[in-house]
């Protein structure tokens, strides 16, 4: 033995480090190994799974905002619809409104006409009776039958050329 060295206990060191070495590989090494090959499996599944639920998550966001846009262009378009129909409304209301004034404008008219036509009358009435009284006034104080007969006359034939016209205007309306 050079130096004092002794191979068989070297050996022996070597056996047992291969001894322990083999018992934590086995006890030790091979559980913590298969500890983290499970963990990192159990990662990697819920990486899968956020990645899946992320992809899940985009697409119900997508599919949200497209509906959210259609329904925002529904309502824009319902209400389109509803101020058109308003307006179409209002425009019905006007007009049947311009219709009932123009009605009520003809209806003034037609009465102010009657009425008129009704003053008319009975102003021709109040002077035919002013002047049958002012012609008898008048003849009373010369008094001929021929005379008499000839204003009756001209009376009547100025009566009637007024109840003609009148005649006239009603047919003409």
């Amino acid at each position: 033995m050079p130096l004092n060295i002794d191979f068989l206990q070297i050996l022996l060191h070597i056996l047992n480090f291969v001894i322990l070495a083999g018992g934590l590989t086995l006890l030790l090494f091979k559980p913590v190994n298969r500890f983290l090959a499970e963990r990192r499996a159990k990662f990697e599944n819920e990486e899968q799974k956020n990645k899946e639920v992320a992809e899940e998550n985009a697409k119900l966001r997508a599919e949200y905002e497209q509906k959210l846009k259609d329904a925002e262009m529904e309502i824009s378009e319902r209400k389109k619809a509803t101020e058109k129909e308003c307006a179409d409304i209002s425009e019905q209301y006007i007009k049947e409104a311009k219709e009932k004034a123009a009605a009520i404008i003809l209806a003034a008219e037609q009465e102010a006409e009657d009425r008129k036509e009704h003053i008319l009358e009975s102003a021709q009435t109040e002077i035919g009776e002013l002047v049958v009284t002012a012609t008898q006034k008048l003849l009373s104080d010369t008094v001929t039958p021929e005379r008499n007969s000839a204003l009756y006359d001209e009376f009547i034939r100025l009566a009637e050329g007024t109840v003609a016209e009148k005649r006239s205007k009603n047919a003409k309306k």
